[in-house]
């Protein structure tokens, strides 16, 4: 994506303020009653001025849904389940449903949010996670086992990384880096909190093939592993594997890979000031014009213009 430096001066002009209140976040995206996406980040707005029955609706990755106002009530096959602004909805991915807004008015008007939980990111934050601390110590209850959601407390961690992904947007720069950060932190807290269950979901963590390999593969990344080998340490042919892996993670072995990969070298580069090149090389990239193809693909901006812009220099 090209970097346009006026628009970008103008965007943070006029960016919201980092205090605002979700309810006003939402209204800023969502000025009048309708859905309003914001294409590429995996964010819906809603807005609707009366109560009302809403359509059916077919989910096939995780959700988060936060009401900034007004009340709803989910419907699934096997019950429903009432939220409102102080409760969020997490949907595991696998659910169909349909609703009833049952607190709105045009001076009141229900407003939410919907957030896409990527199904890799969520793999790779329980990869992750295990690695940091005992099993025992994460979160694992939830209703998600007899329904395929979970409603849960809205505390001021979650909230406040909601607001931050809903700020960044006001920003064409702030949406290409730090909206992915905000992401990122999302689905951890969401890990550690009542809705793990629901969420841990997404990937099907009891395929346990899977789940070593993308231990092995966070453990080895910066060597020339292949699907051969990775499929090798875990048992499995090599056809078999990478078509598991991606029903299981939603994305390739190869693609998950590189986003270790890349994800390494921006730390590296970001937190550490290791030069593009170094970095690369650190991660595993034999070349660095690949490695910055790369990068600028996943991360919207070549490495040293986003270490610039990360820093604001």
């Amino acid at each position: 994506m090209a970097f346009d430096l006026s628009t970008a001066m103008t965007a943070r002009a006029h960016r919201p303020p980092a205090d605002r209140s979700l309810r006003d976040l939402v209204l800023a995206r969502a000025p009048t009653d309708g859905t309003f996406v914001e294409h590429g980040t995996g964010v819906h707005c809603y807005r609707v001025s009366q109560p009302g029955e809403m359509c059916k609706t077919t989910v096939h990755e995780p959700h988060l849904i936060v009401i900034a106002q007004g009340r709803k009530i989910a419907r699934f096959r096997g019950g429903d389940l009432a939220y409102d602004e102080d409760h969020y909805l997490v949907l595991t991915g696998r659910a169909g449903f349909s609703g009833r807004i049952v607190e709105a008015s045009p001076s009141r008007p229900y407003l939410a949010v919907c957030i896409a939980l990527a199904p890799d990111l969520v793999a790779k934050t329980l990869i992750a996670l295990a690695d940091a601390e005992p099993i025992s110590a994460t979160k694992t209850t939830g209703s998600g086992a007899r329904l395929p959601a979970f409603v849960g407390e809205l505390d001021s961690a979650i909230e406040g990384t909601v607001k931050r992904i809903l700020t960044s947007l006001a920003d064409p720069v702030e949406r290409d880096l730090l909206a992915p950060l905000a992401m990122e932190e999302l689905v951890f807290r969401l890990l550690r909190s009542d809705a793990a269950a629901s969420v841990r979901a997404a990937v099907r963590e009891g395929d346990d093939h899977i789940e070593r390999a993308m231990r092995f593969m966070r453990a080895s990344f910066r060597t020339d592993l292949t699907v051969e080998r990775i499929a090798r340490h875990v048992g499995m042919s090599a056809s078999h594997f990478a078509h598991r892996f991606t029903a299981v993670a939603r994305v390739s072995p190869m693609r998950f890979l590189k986003q270790l990969r890349l994800d390494a070298a921006r730390e590296l580069m970001v937190a550490h000031g290791i030069r593009a090149s170094e970095a690369a090389t650190r991660v595993g990239y034999e070349s660095a014009s690949h490695f910055t193809r790369d990068f600028k693909g996943s991360f919207g901006a070549a490495p040293g213009e986003y270490v610039k812009r990360l820093r604001g220099s």
